[in-house]
Order: C-alpha cells, then sequence, then structure tokens
C-alpha cells in the first residue's frame, strides 16, 4: 500500500472544515498551527487507527512528504507567524485511491 501525503497551503478553518465534511472515503485532511514535524506525526498516527493503516508506512509516507517540502514548509511557517489566527496549514493523507476517488467527486460536482 502506498500512501501519499500533499499540503494544500494556508487555508482558514472554514476551508479545512469544508475539506472534512467530504466523503467517508477519502483522503483525510489536517490544519495546523503551529506547523511541527511532531504533530504532523501525531495527526498522521491517529489517522492510522482510525482506517487501519500500517502506522510504520504513515510515519515513513509523512517524513518523506516532509522532507521534500522542507523549503516550503519553512515559508508557510513564516507566513503562519503573521496571518490571521484561524489561519493553518492544510494537508491531506491518503492512498492513491482514495486521491482518485477525491477527483472523480470533484468531476461530479
Amino acid at each position: 500500500m502506498a500512501l501519499l501525503l500533499q499540503f494544500f497551503g494556508i487555508s482558514d478553518s472554514l476551508n479545512l472544515f469544508r475539506l472534512e465534511q467530504g466523503q467517508p472515503a477519502g483522503p483525510v485532511f489536517a490544519g495546523f498551527r503551529p506547523c511541527q514535524l511532531d504533530r504532523l506525526l501525531g495527526w498522521g498516527q491517529q489517522a492510522a487507527e482510525q482506517r487501519c493503516w500500517d502506522q510504520q508506512l504513515v510515519h515513513q509516507a509523512l517524513l518523506k512528504g516532509w522532507l521534500e517540502k522542507e523549503e516550503l514548509i519553512a515559508q508557510w511557517q513564516r507566513i503562519l507567524g503573521q496571518a490571521p489566527a484561524d489561519r493553518l496549514l492544510v494537508a491531506g493523507l491518503g492512498t492513491p485511491q482514495d486521491w482518485q476517488l477525491r477527483c472523480e467527486k470533484m468531476f461530479e460536482a
């Protein structure tokens, strides 16, 4: 099984709520402020438990995603420091099938 981490950038809490209210299947979403690796890993562990995903696989996917986006995350961290309190760095985690389902649902809307 493969897992894909996608960062969506900075958004307000209402947009995050809309993402979270999507389909019961599909990626899981969360917002972070502050944006820290330990918080991302904690969220990933909870997602793994809820979805019955392999926790080690989730841990690896999150570390890989964090390292691949390290410079961009540092930029988002600086922006969050100056942004209104309701702004969060939004991320999603899911299998390729979860992301495919999400894309298909977007075309139906």
